[in-house]
């Protein structure tokens, strides 16, 4: 078992790029997730059992470099996977019009993300002292990892629904997880989220335009 979890460990290195040394555990948590949003832009059902390995990956990776909320985060990706499996079996091919939050609806958003993003940045705070035996460093950047972590599930049930927002969302999301990756020093996870915030941005354009056209129909 020791000899399992020290594959999963930031210092188990397999190769170097340009210097820097990846681990197994961040090679595979990228890899997979390149994959995952791959298959998902194909509407593939194995994006789902890639998305589960992959939040895996993540869980222990971002344990290791005390992005909490992140890791707490890859818990939600895990049900949600499953949840996105089981639900991909029973689809009717019914489909949904992409439509838009209002107003109103996204001042809720906002504050919810606000309000969210400080109760999770308070409990992650918290930790070490709660759980000194298994959070035995404090958490790092701990209002900005929390905001990613708030705002990526609600992208993510917004992205479910057909909402039009998701990919702003998404956007914001992967700007700042790009900075927080690239201040933890983990440049191969990094590179994968400038990747997600290209596809991103292809998801607001995409999603926009049919959203435009819906309203003109």
């Amino acid at each position: 078992m020791t000899d399992f979890f020290s594959y999963l460990s930031i210092e188990f290195q397999i190769f170097s790029v340009f210097g820097y040394s990846i681990s197994l555990i961040e090679f595979l948590g990228t890899s997979s997730g390149l994959v995952c949003v791959y298959l998902a832009s194909r509407n593939h059902i194995l994006t789902w059992p890639i998305g589960i390995f992959n939040s895996i990956c993540f869980f222990f990776l971002f344990f290791q470099i005390q992005l909490y909320s992140d890791m707490l985060l890859q818990i939600y990706f895990f049900g949600s996977s499953i949840y996105g499996w089981w639900i991909w079996h029973k689809r009717t091919g019914a489909y949904v019009q992409i439509q838009s939050l209002g107003k109103t609806k996204n001042i809720l958003l906002l504050f919810s993300i606000i309000l969210g993003t400080y109760a999770l940045g308070e409990t992650t705070s918290r930790l070490p002292f709660w759980l000194p035996k298994i959070f035995e460093k404090p958490p790092v950047f701990l209002y900005w990892d929390a905001f990613t972590t708030v705002a990526s599930i609600i992208a993510n049930f917004l992205l479910a629904q057909r909402k039009l927002e998701s990919w702003f969302l998404w956007v914001l999301v992967d700007v700042v997880c790009i900075g927080l990756y690239s201040l933890k020093e983990i440049p191969f996870v990094t590179a994968e989220y400038i990747v997600f915030l290209l596809i991103a941005f292809y998801g607001c354009f995409h999603w926009y335009k049919e959203y435009k056209l819906n309203q003109t129909t």
